[in-house]
């Protein structure tokens, strides 16, 4: 009597257990559900992986959609660069007397520039680096990053094997996706930027809104069709604008389109687009004790043209950006 009413109480027990099972399991399957269903982006995210076997790096940029509001100054420690580069890879007025204390708002999509290099046989950014601070979790900090890194990739970098077991000024790297391809594309100079797909958006629409078609990006990321999913993340190619063919004596650089560099110590500002790929060069507003910026045998500045009409026509006089010695500004 006692082993058979043992028996039913466990009969019972266990039913009771499975039925409890298939309630947990499918408000799981459930919850999980909505969870793809209003935040897609949980889904595994696609992103390019580019071999490589050197050790030289490339300019590089990350499109940065903001998780919060932020200051410059904040994005730039965030990221461990410094507010002049975020200003001269968006274009953002450099005169401005407070920058880093502008305030930009939640969404607005900011190009964070930084270096390229070959990390364990893949490009891959590491230099960034976050000071673990007392509320923060990995999923909490990677939110940070406006889906440009994940979790799991923090976790993987910084060998967390528990899965949030982090101490307070701990230092974790940074793992961020950038690209190089020999800084060309269809054999024009540009810059690549990692970019993180949101709802709704297309390889047309990201196309169009990047000055690039739908074939260059399924081409250049090695997709095998042309749909995407929010939090893929794609290389872009960005025109640039190369100094390559001033002939400079110091300072060869690249400029991405719609953006500026400050070259000679910060005396010369050359800028790219955003309506051609001219590099333009001419004195920055931060230039002091800076040297010859005229070119010999004129009035003229470096940047500026001269015409004069004439009976025969019109002689045009320019003077050009040539490179740098020293603080001494070469120009002809």
């Amino acid at each position: 009597m006692s082993l058979s009413f043992h028996s039913n109480l466990t009969t019972t027990t266990t039913s009771t257990r499975n039925i409890a099972n298939m309630k947990t399991t499918s408000s799981q399957s459930l919850l999980l559900l909505l969870l793809l269903l209003f935040f897609p982006f949980l889904v595994t995210a696609k992103f390019v992986i580019e071999p490589c076997d050197s050790s030289n790096s490339c300019q590089a940029l990350l499109s940065y959609r903001l998780p919060f509001n932020s200051k410059l100054s904040e994005i730039a420690s965030r990221f461990q660069t410094d507010v002049t580069q975020i200003l001269e890879s968006n274009g953002f007025d450099p005169t401005d007397p407070l920058p880093g204390n502008q305030i930009l708002s939640e969404n607005t999509v900011v190009r964070v520039p930084i270096w390229c290099p070959c990390v364990d046989g893949i490009r891959r950014s590491v230099s960034t680096v976050y000071t673990v601070e007392a509320i923060d979790t990995v999923d909490y900090i990677a939110v940070g990053y406006g889906g440009l890194v994940s979790a799991d990739q923090i976790r993987e970098a910084n060998e967390i094997s528990d899965w949030d077991r982090i101490y307070l000024g701990q230092r974790l790297v940074i793992p961020l996706p950038c690209f190089c391809f020999n800084g060309s594309d269809n054999g024009l100079p540009v810059v690549y930027m990692s970019y993180v797909v949101k709802q709704g958006e297309s390889l047309k629409s990201i196309g169009q809104n990047h000055g690039t078609t739908v074939t260059d990006l399924v081409a250049v990321n090695g997709l095998g069709s042309v749909l995407v999913n929010t939090g893929d993340i794609l290389a872009i190619p960005i025109p640039a604008c190369s100094s390559a063919y001033l002939n400079l004596n110091q300072g060869d650089f690249i400029v991405p389109n719609a953006s500026y560099a400050l070259t000679a110590y910060d005396c010369v500002q050359c800028t790219c687009g955003p309506k051609d790929l001219i590099l333009r060069c001419f004195p920055s507003p931060f230039a002091t004790n800076c040297n010859r910026f005229k070119c010999r045998g004129t009035n003229l500045y470096i940047g500026e043209v001269y015409e004069e009409r004439t009976m025969s026509g019109c002689d045009v006089t320019k003077c050009f950006y040539r490179g740098y010695h020293g603080h001494n500004i070469l120009s002809r």
